[in-house]
């Protein structure tokens, strides 16, 4: 039987791209420790060695820290622990993914204002942006819709990363018809058309057509006593805005935003 191959932590590095001091910090802390020659003092590592830091690999980068992954790699932990670690730090990609959605949203905000607006209240949305609460989005695991009501929204909206796309694009609107109204904008004018074609398309895109989706949508809206209190704030003083927005349009163009 052959002898176990034996790595240099040169030629690991050249392997898996990892520094030579990462790989010494590893060693130190006792994650991914090297062996040592009796006779000679070399150190080395084994094949094992090197599966042992492919999974160090893997889980630095769920952004995992080291503390957390020596827990994980050097303890004896079960598949259930291992398991509530992976789900904790999802949970915190959700939120960072989150975070970047709503900046996203608001720097659209931003510009669909600036664009055509002579003078910009820039204070007033300034204040309206720093406001808002990021969170609000989980803040609807704490809403009670109806059994028949969840089992739509499940039954059509498969994760959460596809729940947090259509919430913002819900919420860039809501935060942009605030905007125009605090820009004094006239629902008529061609800024309102502009914003009434965007908010059908988006009704459209969240419903994808549904008539069932559409109704647990509606039927949300009327029990939005229930939502987070910043959206029905925000929902309700836009509200009218909106409406008189999307009846212009629908009253004088056509799907292509021409008129009829």
């Amino acid at each position: 039987m052959g002898k176990e191959r034996k790595f240099s932590i040169g030629e690991i590095a050249k392997l898996t791209g990892v520094t030579i001091r990462t790989l010494q910090y590893y060693d130190n802390i006792g994650l991914v420790p090297l062996k040592r020659e009796t006779t000679n003092g070399h150190r080395y590592y084994r094949k094992s060695d090197l599966t042992r830091l492919q999974q160090v690999l893997f889980y630095k980068s769920l952004g995992l820290p080291i503390k957390k992954i020596q827990e994980i790699i050097v303890k004896a932990v079960t598949n259930k622990q291992i398991t509530a670690v992976l789900e904790k730090q999802r949970d915190i990609f959700y939120h960072k993914l989150n975070d970047l959605k709503m900046n996203i949203s608001l720097i659209d905000a931003c510009l669909a204002n600036i664009e055509g607006n002579k003078s910009f209240p820039i204070g007033k949305l300034v204040q309206l942006m720093i406001s808002l609460n990021k969170g609000s989005i989980f803040e609807y695991k704490n809403v009670n819709f109806s059994e028949d009501i969840n089992n739509i929204f499940m039954n059509h909206y498969e994760n959460t990363e596809e729940i947090i796309e259509i919430y913002w694009n819900w919420k860039l609107l809501i935060v942009e018809a605030v905007s125009h109204i605090l820009n004094n904008v006239n629902p008529k004018s061609e800024q309102g058309r502009k914003f009434a074609r965007k908010w059908i398309n988006m009704i459209s895109q969240i419903t994808d057509e549904d008539p069932e989706l559409l109704e647990a949508h509606k039927t949300s809206y009327k029990n939005r006593t229930q939502w987070p209190e910043e959206d029905r704030r925000l929902m309700e003083f836009a509200n009218k805005f909106i409406d008189e927005a999307v009846k212009y349009y629908l009253s004088n163009f056509n799907d292509e935003g021409g008129e009829k």
